[in-house]
């Protein structure tokens, strides 16, 4: 193995870390949103409000993430030049491929929601009851209770779980290269396809993948010991 080689790939590939980073951000905070939402379904006394929220988790967790790719990719358009001239009044509506980037933001987003859902429903479910009862018995409002007591024990729980899944989900953002999305390993493999110098190309991507690990979570334990502290402070 050239070590040349190797840190020439490696800087290479680095120059696509923050693009990649910044989506799966993104794409973790629409994901926590919509998986709030499905959370609350989840709990909630209504059982036609349950039985959706659980029809949705099973159906995204149950079908591997490249087949919801392809499927809104190469789908969607056709769903909507079906459905969007009857409703518009025309004959007919001419649409391009979905933009690469719209198609992962809307597939990652409904994938991510499922897992989040079920990560939020157990960190709520995590909470003493007791401790609620208590502060509505002290008189605080239904917002000062979330925001004082139910929320920060809902994030100490969560957090090693979010950590775990952004990991993750950094690493599942490989599969958009399917769509023509450039990210580390995608990079990797164009390196590899220019120089024909695939160990050199995958190993540099390995080390990268393994720095933003170490890194995130180190970051992640500073602030799930912030928030402890925060909790033992209240």
């Amino acid at each position: 193995m050239s070590s040349s080689i190797f840190w020439q790939d490696f800087l290479k590939i680095w120059t696509v870390v923050p693009q990649t980073l910044i989506l799966s951000i993104v794409l973790l905070f629409l994901g926590m949103l919509v998986g709030a939402l499905i959370a609350q379904g989840r709990i909630s006394p209504r059982p036609w409000l349950n039985r959706i929220s659980q029809a949705y988790i099973t159906y995204f967790r149950g079908i591997p993430l490249v087949i919801h790719l392809f499927i809104v990719y190469y789908g969607l358009p056709v769903l909507l030049t079906t459905i969007l001239p009857p409703l518009f009044g025309v004959s007919s509506v001419k649409l391009q491929r979905l933009n690469p980037l719209y198609a992962i933001i809307i597939t990652y987003t409904l994938y991510t929601a499922a897992f989040m859902s079920e990560i939020i429903r157990g960190a709520y479910q995590a909470v003493d009851p007791q401790q609620l009862d208590a502060a509505r018995a002290l008189g605080y409002t239904k917002w000062q209770t979330y925001r004082f007591i139910k929320l920060p024990q809902a994030l100490v729980e969560a957090l090693p779980k979010l950590l775990n899944y952004y990991l993750l989900l950094i690493r599942q953002l490989s599969l958009a290269f399917l769509v023509s999305f450039i990210d580390i390993f995608a990079q990797a493999q164009l390196q590899s396809a220019i120089n024909y110098r695939y160990i050199e190309s995958y190993c540099a991507a390995a080390l990268i993948y393994w720095l933003i690990g170490v890194v995130l979570t180190l970051i992640f334990g500073r602030w799930e010991g912030h928030l402890k502290k925060y909790q033992l402070n209240r």
